[in-house]
């Protein structure tokens, strides 16, 4: 819909008005059409002039709605008066597969802001402007407390960000989408406003709409108080991130790229706000699970601390949390390590070749050096399977079940049914990466031993 609207300045607007660039800058305008950037346009190539170097623009038509392709013949026009370069891109994101962990939100400013990058890498421009206001401070703000995501994110938008190649500047950030409103009016500027923003069906719509209007209703300065509350918020939270991770390999016993085991008295110790940080880097940084919610994360931690009994915690179909014996452990499962049928057949022994069962590695060699199972040829072929029902160890003059050696042994019960167990016939020769030593007094052909 498009707003008619007639020429003065506007104090306020100009006072808060944030220059984060300097003279010999070469800037892009992200230009939708709406009051808020075609305000910042004008300011742009009239009162700001002086504070940069050139101009080009941007503009993205999402393809959700028959109106857009309207507007963007609109934007195309409005700054041809002024001798601009002017670029677009169409998304036609109705067209587009959806991920189901996505939400149209989230893939349309993805999709933007590649689109701005690759706009900017031709005119070899590395600066953009966008025309965030208060407002939308506010329904940031807002919107991240409300849905869950305000440990996982800055609640409060940043004047200045990165996306790509690019640099991002927010230089309204202080300012109301009233005052921009009237600057519109005052100076006769036309832009369009999209429908679809009314829609409160849409989350970040109805809290625009519903709750944003009460909350000046409660205070004048509500929207300030809430801002610096976001960035109170977000001092603390850096300051516990930046102390558990600058200790984190002081949790960590041991790591690959499927799990990571933790010290369960260490991680125990901390609060539960800094055991979610510690959480979450490892996800990410360690193992590259990058979508497990802030909801289902600190559910866990909190469990973490309320029991004190072993438990496991399933964080989606594929990962686990364990608290078991003296450890906390991040388990990356495949769907592999429910198949029982799978087996190792050793009928020929090649030396120092490298064997591969699950997540353990073992080679077989004739030195017997920190070797964990000793055999014969007569033995030959060796059968390497995960645990079976009855399956017995001998150990000395001693016979035990192997049920009853894992939990001596404090093997979490999760990788109970992973662990390599050495076969000839019906008779177990040994458990392999158990730490077990073969018998020193008497000799073998062969010996196993873990690599690593």
């Amino acid at each position: 819909m498009m707003e008619d609207v007639k020429m003065n300045s506007n104090v306020e607007l100009i006072e808060n008005f944030d220059v984060l660039w300097t003279k010999e800058d070469r800037l892009a305008l992200a230009l939708s059409g709406g009051v808020d950037s075609i305000v910042l346009f004008h300011l742009l190539v009239t009162k700001y002039r002086h504070t940069y170097k050139e101009l080009v623009v941007f503009h993205i038509n999402h393809g959700l709605r028959k109106e857009s392709y309207e507007e963007a013949e609109f934007v195309e026009k409005f700054v041809s008066n002024y001798d601009i370069r002017f670029y677009k891109k169409e998304l036609e994101m109705n067209s587009l597969a959806r991920d189901k962990h996505i939400s149209e939100e989230m893939l349309a400013r993805e999709l933007r802001y590649k689109a701005f990058n690759e706009m900017a890498a031709k005119e070899n421009i590395t600066k953009i402007l966008t025309a965030h206001h208060k407002n939308d401070q506010v329904e940031n703000i807002l919107m991240r407390l409300l849905t869950g995501r305000s440990m996982d994110y800055n609640l409060a938008i940043d004047n200045k960000g990165r996306h790509g190649n690019l640099t991002i500047y927010r230089p309204l950030l202080n300012v109301l989408k009233e005052t921009l409103e009237q600057y519109a009016q005052e100076n006769n500027l036309k832009y369009y406003t999209d429908e679809s923003n009314f829609d409160t069906d849409y989350t970040r719509n109805n809290i625009r709409h519903n709750i944003i209007p009460l909350l000046n209703d409660v205070s004048t300065m509500s929207f300030d108080n809430l801002i610096n509350f976001a960035k109170y918020y977000k001092n603390i939270n850096d300051e516990l991130k930046t102390r558990v991770l600058a200790n984190k390999d002081n949790y960590i016993l041991e790591k690959n790229q499927e799990r990571v085991v933790l010290s369960r008295a260490e991680v125990l110790s901390l609060s539960a706000e800094e055991i979610y940080f510690l959480l979450k880097d490892i996800l990410m940084e360690d193992l590259g699970v990058f979508d497990v919610t802030q909801r289902a994360l600190f559910k866990v931690v909190e469990q973490l601390l309320n029991n004190s009994g072993n438990k496991s915690y399933d964080l989606k179909n594929n990962l686990k949390i364990v608290s078991e014996y003296r450890v906390i452990y991040i388990h990356k499962i495949e769907k592999k390590c429910y198949n029982d049928k799978m087996e190792l057949i050793i009928d020929e022994v090649c030396e120092n070749m490298l064997y591969k069962f699950y997540q353990s590695e073992f080679l077989i060699t004739t030195n017997n050096e920190e070797a964990e199972i000793g055999f014969d040829k007569e033995d030959l072929p060796l059968l390497i399977t995960t645990k079976r029902q009855g399956d017995r160890l001998r150990r000395g003059n001693i016979t035990k079940k192997l049920s009853r050696f894992f939990i001596d042994e404090k093997v979490p019960k999760d990788i109970r049914n992973q662990i390599p167990v050495v076969r000839s016939g019906e008779k177990v020769l040994g458990i392999i990466g158990l730490d077990t030593k073969v018998n020193k007094n008497k000799k073998y052909d062969y010996y196993i031993k873990t690599k690593g």
